[in-house]
């Protein structure tokens, strides 16, 4: 054991506008400090509460950061700029990604007030994480807890979870989109093949009105409309990353930071159900809708197959190759979940390819030059020897340089 990994909760350390507490902080550093250890901090400008392993002392984002963002968005609701899924179900742990313009000046002023408060602590700390959704991860809150369908209930692991696009903003977004790539009203009708009679009208132009259907029919797949929406609904996500990240970079790790040259870290989860099966040596592909619905792969890439193209993840780790190609003082880590599963967790029907998936993606990641540290998803697993097992052969892997975070 090198290093302790903590929280630096937004609403703890900010709890009016501009006004930071480190009293916490303080005493954990000194904690770490006096065991001999190094320290891992996580900005966390997600909410404690609402995830696997959460418990009762949950931290919500400070209220000011709410209300100053509700009060730049174009309808003044604070709906705007928060995840509302395809059930009308508000998220309240993550600033959406349709919002993150109008955040970024509140997540640099709480980076630069925690690089100015221990910038003199910069040899105890080992890696700055900077959290990008729920749990701290590049997600859409899909299957978390504040989220139900009225027709199954919640809808959580092992199902494919929940669109989170709904909002205001998410919709001028998708409008956006649409009229940018087919240029007007008529050609969206032409490349969507929508009746005549009732297009052009820029209301046509919206998510999924019945996902569950959508899903059902493989619309997702099999439809220009649907590889258009979800490009649309990944690429918001992975555009916010991108720019959050690179803000982290450019605070950081430039040259006259106090934390230049330590890593800049970022969690991916592995979203390892409704992947599929394994039958003797080969995978037989499901819907893998549960990733869709986080966001993390698309369809129209044609490359879940493609074991060159890391089987759909090799888009959003451009993403992270490209940030990475800004940062001259600092390296880029990816924190990547799951390592302690193994394939056929919880039965045939939820249909998990965890182990398979952790191959997947560090391969893809070893290809583009991307360092993965490895993270176990829930701590129930740690007495598993089996799990331990499945951990150390993840760090084996060929061609992968990660570490292991428990």
């Amino acid at each position: 054991m090198t290093a302790i990994s903590t929280d630096v909760w937004w609403g703890l350390i900010e709890p009016s506008n501009g006004v930071f507490n480190w009293s916490y902080t303080d005493r954990l550093l000194q904690a770490i400090k006096s065991a001999g250890l190094h320290w891992v901090v996580i900005l966390s400008m997600h909410q404690c509460g609402g995830n696997v392993g959460d418990g009762s002392n949950d931290v919500p984002l400070p209220r000011h950061v709410w209300d100053e963002l509700a009060s730049k968005a174009p309808s003044r609701l604070v709906s705007d700029v928060q995840y509302v899924s395809e059930y009308g179900n508000q998220s309240v742990e993550y600033v959406s990604c349709w919002a993150t313009d109008l955040a970024l000046p509140l997540f640099e002023r709480m980076m630069r007030a925690f690089q100015q408060r221990y910038a003199g602590e910069a040899p105890f700390i080992k890696e700055i994480n900077v959290s990008l959704g729920p749990a701290g991860e590049l997600r859409y809150p899909s299957y978390n807890s504040h989220d139900f369908s009225p027709k199954t209930g919640r809808v959580a692991y092992p199902t494919r979870g929940a669109l989170q696009c709904y909002s205001g903003l998410a919709l001028i977004s998708f409008r956006s989109f649409a009229i940018g790539k087919y240029g007007d009203l008529d050609g969206v009708r032409r490349a969507w093949l929508m009746d005549e009679k009732t297009v052009p009208d820029i209301d046509a132009i919206r998510p999924p009105s019945d996902a569950d259907y959508f899903f059902k029919m493989r619309h997702c797949e099999n439809m220009q409309y649907g590889r258009d929406f979800i490009d649309w609904y990944t690429c918001s996500l992975w555009s916010s990353g991108e720019k959050i990240l690179s803000k982290a970079v450019e605070v950081f790790g430039s040259a006259d930071s106090a934390f230049a040259g330590i890593d800049i870290g970022a969690k991916v989860p592995g979203i390892h159900w409704c992947m599929g099966a394994r039958v003797g040596n080969s995978v037989v592909l499901g819907s893998r809708q549960a990733e869709l619905c986080a966001g993390l792969i698309q369809t129209s890439q044609n490359d879940w197959d493609a074991d060159r193209d890391g089987r759909g993840y090799r888009p959003i780790l451009s993403m992270f190759k490209r940030v990475q190609q800004k940062s001259v003082h600092s390296r880029l880590v990816i924190h990547f979940t799951c390592l302690e599963m193994d394939d056929g967790r919880d039965g045939v029907e939820a249909q998990s390819l965890a182990r398979t998936l952790v191959r997947w993606f560090g391969k893809e990641a070893a290809h583009q030059g991307i360092v993965v540290k490895g993270e176990n998803a829930l701590a129930g697993t740690v007495y598993s020897r089996r799990a331990w097992k499945l951990m150390r052969s993840a760090l084996k892997l060929p061609h992968t340089r990660v570490g292991l975070k428990v």
